[in-house]
């Protein structure tokens, strides 16, 4: 005859390790966070176990073990409903399984001040109970469509196997409170724990290759999302090769053209030099004014030969931009005055250089350059007559060079425009420039690690103010032209 207590004591130890197992397939499985739900009612289902063994020890048993013994096991119950709901993406029932606990909370301490010794009534309510989740888990798996009917179906029959074995505990239960007999009582306690320890187990394994199942397919997606992943990374990375492609091929066609545009520029600055030095040959004595000039055109198209072979020559790969030499600031200054010389703009200009300027490190021509088209400017759009100051001083660790005028000024929301490519201010007439003048100075300045600030100046105009830190450029400073 099978014994009630080696019944219980099974019943515990299966579901102790449940318990066990459950924790560590949680743990193993953190992202599965529906588990946690599951793996707690079952934890919850051992210790239920555990005080049932231990309460039976007690003679009598205390009250408060008994109210706690069975809240807990409904409460096992909600948590085992709930957590198999959110594993399969359902809401369950949260509100139907509070309510039982709430039930279970309030009867046995009833039950217990009322009718202490009116175990069968105890029994009827916790089976009642008891169906209550096991029909909510039979709705949740009857619903679902996450998992393979081969699982969902066993697992409906379990169910159905405990509401009959339930059932028919309450039948037996009402008989025996009309005719009491202890000894057919206890064999059927055996009984139903006994089924109740197979059907927990078959449901475990279902349960446990429900997960599997689930962890199967969370694998497949993530796998089909790392696929998906890989082709769009390979379909970028062949956009990229062509985009690559397109730009060398892009990038030879520019350095066509700019071997065209040296050969085309070298040829009419040729044709100039050569001219202006013919007509001071042919000229005996020409005048001091047709000299001046005469230098002047010649130095322009060196210089202008000069930065066509620095910055149009590209197929020297490790050109080195930069010809850094020790500039002499005031030295630089009479540069740019002598280029100037002998024209009609030369009495305009109003050249003070701070005493003592430190030298700086720098290429001089990029730097002359500068300082021409930053003039030329401002004799540009100031009215014939006005005087252009170029000014000259040290501020902190780096020298300042400003170019101040007084003519129309540029509007001040267009100032962070100014210096783009062929960007021109709406104040300027359409024939007077085109636009690249100060971005080409702008590129000149970033290879000193230069900045220019263009500000409206206080009577009117516009200041240019070159800042060049000091000590300037190290001569191995190197730039590939491309």
């Amino acid at each position: 005859m099978l014994d009630l207590t080696t019944s219980v004591l099974l019943l515990t130890v299966t579901m102790l390790l449940q318990s066990i197992g459950w924790l560590l397939i949680w743990l193993t499985q953190r992202h599965v966070f529906q588990l946690t739900m599951m793996a707690g009612g079952f934890m919850v289902y051992a210790v239920t176990m555990v005080m049932l063994v231990s309460r039976d020890a007690m003679t009598p048993p205390s009250p408060a073990i008994i109210v706690l013994h069975n809240v807990l096991i409904i409460a096992a119950n909600g948590m085992v409903t709930q957590g198999v709901a959110s594993f399969l993406g359902q809401r369950g029932y949260p509100y139907l399984m509070a309510g039982c606990v709430v039930v279970a909370a309030i009867f046995w301490p009833a039950a217990l001040i009322v009718a202490p010794d009116n175990v069968g009534l105890r029994v009827l309510v916790s089976n009642a109970l008891t169906i209550v989740a096991v029909a909510g888990l039979i709705r949740i798996m009857a619903v679902d469509r996450s998992q393979p009917p081969i699982l969902r179906w066993p697992a409906i029959g379990l169910f159905v196997i405990e509401i009959v074995a339930l059932l028919a505990r309450s039948v037996i239960t009402i008989d025996l409170m009309r005719t009491p007999n202890p000894a057919y009582d206890v064999v059927i306690q055996a009984w139903y724990f006994f089924t109740f320890q197979i059907i927990v187990t078959a449901i475990f394994i279902i349960l446990l290759i429900m997960v599997g199942n689930r962890l199967a397919s969370d694998l497949r997606l993530r796998n089909m999302a790392l696929q998906r992943e890989v082709a769009e990374r390979r379909n970028l990375q062949d956009q990229l090769s062509a985009a690559l492609a397109t730009e060398k091929a892009l990038h030879e066609e520019q350095k066509q053209l700019l071997r065209m545009v040296t050969h085309e520029f070298r040829t009419p600055l040729a044709v100039v030099d050569r001219a202006t030095e013919m007509i001071g040959v042919v000229l005996e004595r020409p005048p001091e004014t047709v000299s001046r000039r005469l230098s002047a055109i010649r130095d322009a198209v060196q210089r202008l030969v000069q930065l066509i072979d620095r910055f149009l020559d590209v197929e020297r790969r490790d050109f080195n931009i930069l010809q850094t030499e020790r500039i002499d600031i005031a030295g630089l200054l009479d540069r740019v005055k002598q280029h100037f010389a002998g024209m009609e703009v030369e009495s305009r200009l109003r050249f003070s250089p701070q005493p003592g300027l430190p030298f700086y490190l720098g290429d001089p021509e990029m730097l002359t350059t500068v300082l021409i088209n930053l003039i030329d400017n401002a004799l540009k759009y100031s009215p014939d007559g006005s005087p252009v100051e170029i000014a000259a001083r040290t501020e902190g660790n780096a020298i300042v060079i400003a170019v101040a005028d007084h003519g129309i000024g540029i509007p001040p929301a267009e100032l962070a425009s100014i210096g783009r490519r062929f960007f021109r201010a709406s104040n300027t007439t359409p024939a007077t420039g085109t636009g690249l003048g100060l971005y080409n100075t702008r590129r000149l300045l970033e290879y000193h690690n230069g900045s220019l600030d263009l500000q409206a100046g206080p009577d009117g105009g516009t200041v240019a103010a070159i800042r060049l830190p000091l000590p300037g450029v190290m001569p191995d400073v190197r730039t590939e032209v491309a």
